[in-house]
């Protein structure tokens, strides 16, 4: 991937981007590529060479990584910090890095380290479950170790003072424990297995040169339809519904009004959140139907 530096900032930020430590350890599959898009990843893979991102969008990425230092700078005795775990499954070696295992009393919690949004933390995010979930299981399998808790410890990046204390769910600090729900190892082992399935599924299609599994709708962060009821002269809405029969009946109940429909999109593609979005077909197809 070629990295540029288009609002010319320090060499140094992009020598970090260049000198990128990470690795799978040899492993078919990282964790995060488990959990993601099988599609994504192939094009990635296929089009690396001619991808392009510049130092301004990799800021936070390096700062993750700082962030995850300092699981290693604060260990004691009780702690294995930036520990790569492998195992196999389906035939498939998996591999993932966990930022902070923590021993106590013959069981271990598992802590992630992340810098993030605060919508991101007053918001569900079933990445964060399914990431923390196969660690355990890796942990569970391979050390045969209990694990009793899993936590992301975000880093709140735009975090404000003033709406801690007046907006509803805003985190309270701008370093938070964000608790994440642990499955039954059984739990763990049919998702890993059923995601190990569809990999492989579109792996196949990648060899024999057929068309790749398609992005679900999470995948691509698709936001669903909305519908708005306008009154003339008003810039924001009455009311915005889910469904379109909910608000024809507000707008009748509501004389002088009209219902606008807000389309849906897949955000991630939509709005250039996907760095592969350029060669992939399912959505240049859906470009050409909405034109």
């Amino acid at each position: 991937m070629k990295i540029t530096n288009k609002s010319g900032l320090p060499q140094t930020l992009v020598n970090v981007m260049q000198r990128d430590p990470y690795t799978r350890g040899g492993a078919r599959l990282s964790v995060t590529q488990l959990i993601g898009s099988p599609r994504i990843s192939i094009l990635r893979a296929r089009h690396d060479n001619e991808m392009e991102t510049d130092v301004t969008d990799g800021i936070w990425s390096m700062m993750g990584r700082a962030m995850h230092s300092l699981a290693e700078a604060g260990a004691d005795a009780a702690h294995i910090a930036e520990e790569r775990i492998h195992t196999t499954v389906l035939g498939w070696t998996l591999s993932g890095g966990i930022d902070l295992q923590i021993l106590r009393d013959g069981v271990v919690a598992i802590e992630d380290y992340k810098v993030t949004s605060a919508w991101a933390v007053m918001n569900d995010k079933p990445e964060w479950e399914y990431q923390l979930n196969v660690y355990a299981y890796l942990v569970a399998m391979e050390k045969g170790w209990k694990v009793d808790q899993l936590n992301v410890i975000a880093f709140v990046r735009d975090w404000a003072r003033m709406k801690a204390g007046t907006q509803e769910g805003y985190p309270s600090a701008p370093v938070i424990r964000v608790p994440v729900k642990l499955w039954s190892v059984d739990e763990q082992r049919a998702y890993i297995e059923e995601r190990i399935r569809i990999h492989q599924d579109a792996a196949t299609a990648d060899q024999f040169g057929d068309e790749l599994p398609n992005c679900s709708d999470a995948e691509r962060w698709l936001k669903s339809s909305k519908f708005a009821v306008m009154k003339p002269g008003r810039k924001s809405a009455v009311r915005v519904f889910d469904t379109k029969a909910e608000a024809d009946t507000f707008s009748t109940d509501n004389a002088g009004t009209e219902v606008v429909e807000r389309p849906g999109a897949a955000t991630r593609c939509a709005e250039n959140f996907c760095s592969v979005s350029q060669w992939c077909t399912q959505w240049q197809t859906e470009q050409g139907e909405a034109e």
